[in-house]
């Protein structure tokens, strides 16, 4: 397989839009849940409290340089600094980092007592445009706690003085709390944040004048740059470090916190073997910070050892990327990472849900960002166990799914997608009817239709599994019609002739909707997406377990790819 898998488009962009008005309230109901809290769950609403003060500045400043309104920088700088500085009548951008600042402060000193003048200072925020709001990834997929940047500091020494610089968007929370780590430690320190732009393999940031007057004021400083990467290419950091240089700061004084190890000869950024040992990079602890109650590790693909699964059908895994797992102490349960703050408690209200209609395990709540659920015994399926009754149970399924899970239109660039891959496998272009992707059910898909996403319980009962967040995370295909479902539940069971129509036609019965008539396009999106989703893994895992069995996948999507073109054509 060649490395040219590495330009697969797989992860989308996640933003959503919110008003300035609900992103206040957002954050001025965290903080009043954090002040009447139980001291058993101050923790997980403190998190949340952190993440709506961080999703708030954060859109705030975006927002400004997407329309051209100036910050404390300049109008068209992606440059912004916090709490030093600023005129005595603060602009929005400022007071939502002064309460970031605040709230990161009471976060890692437990001091409750400060969130009424915080909460004060909240409500008087005045936003009334509508901003772009960003995903915090690390908060969301892959259990960063905010915590581990003060824990990873505790141990370093930087010297009395220490600028900070986080990479929006995750970067801000994350800056937030480093400088209130640093502070209690008696350093003197000032943070900005910014957003390198770009091809993400190949980000940018000017050295503008606002940051060239940051590195002056912080001369002979140490400087630190925070967020949760490297990615794949490791070029926001590169892109933020060499900005500074071209402000004259020295190399060695230039710090690198993030939460991955990568070996500069992998990453993908042009030159980066010999531009990325030039800085000091740190690592924040990556394991997770699981519930009390958590024994047992089921992350990196372990979890295939207690779900019964015959070896001809083991399922493959992208293990780093993996949502991180637990067994409980006691066996009787699963944790299952789904996001801090507001991430894991939108998850765990669709847990309840499916639950509650006896499609998934019994959920038991989130624990510092872990879906608790019912250990259930069984076997996972396999296409083996195809039949009438399981085609019908899904056709159920997604029927009521469609319905329960309706979201807003879906984003264009999933058409994007399906056209880059292809081009970017096959050398050649669809033609428009054939990427044309029409949202007339949209939903908040499964994602996730293989035979091994469904067990089989020893009372004879279907639970699907994984049922929350699949299609609503880093990957495509987030809010989309529900044909991405029953197109991936047609390709993950091999449905073929009279079985299809079967399925189909169950579908359209029990919902009403006439899904075969806009099917074909998602078929083929579903096999480009997948495709290149396996491809990219396969390229990640090199000489590890999975690698053969993503390559294994990557060519039964490939061939369906060819035959469904094919089929087109002939039409």
């Amino acid at each position: 397989m060649s490395d040219s898998g590495w330009s697969m488009y797989i992860f989308r962009d996640g933003r959503r839009t919110a008003s300035g008005r609900e992103l206040v309230a957002s954050l001025c109901s965290a903080l009043c849940r954090w002040q009447l809290a139980a001291e058993q769950s101050a923790e997980d609403l403190a998190v949340l409290a952190l993440i709506a003060a961080g999703e708030l500045e954060c859109a705030l400043l975006d927002g400004a340089n997407e329309s051209g309104v100036a910050d404390s920088a300049t109008a068209d700088s992606p440059i912004h600094h916090s709490t030093k500085h600023h005129p005595a009548t603060p602009d929005l951008q400022t007071q939502a980092a002064e309460i970031t600042d605040a709230v990161a402060w009471a976060f890692l000193t437990g001091q409750r007592g400060s969130l009424s003048t915080i909460l004060q200072r909240a409500g008087q925020i005045r936003a009334e445009s509508t901003y772009t709001v960003a995903v915090q990834e690390g908060f969301a997929y892959y259990a960063l706690h905010p915590r581990k940047v003060a824990m990873l500091l505790e141990g370093l020494e930087l010297g009395t003085r220490v600028a900070v610089l986080g990479i929006r968007s995750i970067g801000v929370t994350l800056s937030a709390v480093a400088c209130a780590a640093l502070r209690l430690r008696g350093v003197e320190c000032e943070r900005i944040t910014a957003r390198p732009q770009g091809h993400p393999y190949d980000r940018k940031l000017e050295a503008t004048a606002e940051l060239e007057r940051f590195a002056g004021r912080w001369h002979g400083a140490e400087f630190l740059i925070v967020d949760e990467g490297p990615g794949i290419s490791g070029s926001s950091f590169l892109a933020m470090a060499e900005a500074l240089q071209a402000c004259g700061i020295e190399s060695s004084r230039i710090h690198l916190v993030g939460s991955r190890e990568a070996a500069p000869a992998t990453l993908l950024a042009e030159n980066a073997a010999v531009r990325w040992p030039r800085f000091q990079f740190h690592r924040m602890e990556n394991a997770p910070l699981p519930p009390r109650q958590a024994g047992e590790s089921l992350s990196g693909g372990a979890w295939r050892r207690h779900f019964r699964c015959e070896e001809h059908y083991t399922p493959a895994s992208w293990t780093p990327l993996e949502p991180a797992k637990f067994l409980a102490e006691d066996e009787r349960s699963v944790f299952r990472f789904e996001g801090y703050g507001h991430y894991g408690e939108e998850i765990g209200a669709r847990a309840m849900l499916l639950a509650a209609r006896g499609y998934s395990p019994r959920y038991l709540g989130n624990h510092c960002g872990f879906g608790e659920y019912e250990r259930a015994e069984g076997r996972m399926l396999t296409l083996c166990d195809r039949s009438r009754e399981m085609l019908r149970y899904m056709a159920e399924y997604l029927a009521w799914r469609a319905e329960a899970f309706q979201s807003e239109g879906q984003a264009p660039e999933l058409e994007e997608m399906l056209r880059w891959n292809w081009q970017a496998e096959f050398d050649e272009e669809l033609r428009a009817e054939e990427w044309q992707l029409p949202a007339v059910r949209v939903a908040l898909c499964d994602g996730r239709m293989m035979p091994h996403e469904w067990l089989l319980t020893t009372r004879g009962e279907m639970l699907k599994l994984d049922a929350v967040s699949h299609g609503d995370n880093h990957f495509f295909p987030g809010p989309c019609d529900i044909a991405w479902d029953v197109a991936g539940a047609i390709v993950e069971w091999e449905m073929l002739g009279q079985v299809r129509e079967r399925f189909v036609g169950e579908y359209e019965a029990r919902s009403g909707d006439a899904v075969s008539e806009r099917l074909a396009p998602y078929l083929r999106a579903y096999a480009i997406f997948r495709l290149g989703w396996c491809r990219m893994a396969a390229l990640a895992m090199q000489g590890e377990f999975d690698e053969a069995l993503l390559e294994r996948d990557y060519q039964r999507y490939r061939t369906l790819a060819v035959h469904l073109r094919s089929r087109a054509k002939a039409a």
